[in-house]
């Protein structure tokens, strides 16, 4: 908990807080917060090219552009494609290999920092339960939508692909946009809840990056048009502690 003192102004007139100076003893806990988490690979560069080439080609190998077979009613018939769920069950390339070591890596760090470092992140064991990959482009899309059977998710971006640097006036060219998981909807509009108004928040993806994000939220990726397509691995994660021997 956080103390926070307050110290009245004073007015004239009927308003309360005329009526004392004496400053205010204010104690603020933070309950359920809603985290989201970004991590860039050091290793990137080096595990990029190969990891590029490889995607490609099991791209290749597919005769469908939605090889997962998942909701196929959120994603469009063309600019987006979406590999199968096992990317990482097993790999054999060195360069899906370290990047599954990244994820588990960073999933056990985050884990353990949410939980108030009551574990430490090498008594942690992250199972990457489902893995896959997008290649998006001319205006390829994900609608909104939640991960079941896990805790915490993730999104990491290989090739980001054309992404302004300046702030967008219209909607942001292809990021993955958070949706707000509290319902402000029959809520007061007043300035009370003015702190809950923003009902979403944007990403802007960079090569190399990693969003830890928990599944319980809403999620989407915005259509993407770009010159090189836009290349992105996701996955699910559970965490269970290790017993020590």
């Amino acid at each position: 908990m956080e103390g926070i003192f307050v110290n009245p102004r004073p007015t004239s007139g009927p308003n309360p807080l005329a009526v004392s100076t004496t400053p205010l003893q204010i104690q603020c806990r933070t309950a359920w917060p809603t985290l989201l988490f970004h991590i860039q690979w050091q290793d990137a560069a080096k595990w990029h090219p190969g990891m590029i080439e490889k995607l490609y080609a099991l791209k290749a190998g597919e005769k469908t552009n939605i090889a997962s077979g998942v909701a196929m009613s959120a994603k469009p018939e063309e600019g987006l494609f979406e590999s199968r769920m096992d990317l990482l069950d097993a790999p054999q390339d060195d360069c899906l290999i370290a990047l599954k070591a990244f994820f588990q890596q960073s999933v056990a760090a985050v884990v353990s920092k949410v939980n108030g470092d009551r574990v430490p992140a090498h008594q942690l064991d992250v199972d990457v339960k489902d893995s896959w990959f997008h290649i998006t482009n001319d205006g390829g899309f994900h609608d909104a939508h939640y991960h079941g059977g896990c805790s915490w998710c993730g999104i990491y971006y290989i090739r980001a692909g054309d992404v302004p640097d300046r702030q967008p006036t219209h909607a942001p060219n292809g990021v993955n946009r958070f949706y707000s998981p509290i319902r402000i909807g029959a809520m007061q509009d007043d300035y009370g809840n003015d702190y809950l108004s923003a009902n979403s928040t944007d990403v802007p993806p960079k090569d190399g990056m990693l969003i830890l994000f928990p599944s319980f939220l809403l999620h989407s990726a915005l259509p993407y048009r770009g010159s090189v397509d836009r290349l992105v691995v996701a996955f699910n994660s559970t965490t269970k502690i290790r017993m020590e021997d």
